[in-house]
């Protein structure tokens, strides 16, 4: 229970700090920014995305969890059934 807490507040801090810095970022002069600024930025973006899917993908075993439903086996099953459409569309 505790490291499920500890990462939560690892999350909001990681995302109060990609906050601040997108942030910064829009306040300064594109021209002021160096290319390792301008890729930074970009990488930024990309981590936080994949931070906000993880999390909803957490968020979404939670509900199935409560749900009575188990989500690794829902989700084999409908990546199979959507491979067997794409196969017969091919």
């Amino acid at each position: 229970m505790y490291s499920d807490k500890k990462h939560n507040f690892e999350n909001e801090l990681l995302k109060a700090e990609i906050a601040k810095a997108d942030q910064l970022a829009k306040a300064v002069s594109a021209s002021e920014l160096d290319p390792f600024d301008k890729a930074s930025v970009h990488l930024i973006h990309r981590y936080k995305d994949g931070v906000e899917v993880a999390a909803f993908r957490e968020q979404m075993k939670r509900i199935c969890e409560l749900a009575g439903i188990n989500y690794e086996l829902e989700k084999s099953r409908w990546w199979r059934k959507h491979h067997q459409q794409k196969d017969k569309r091919d």
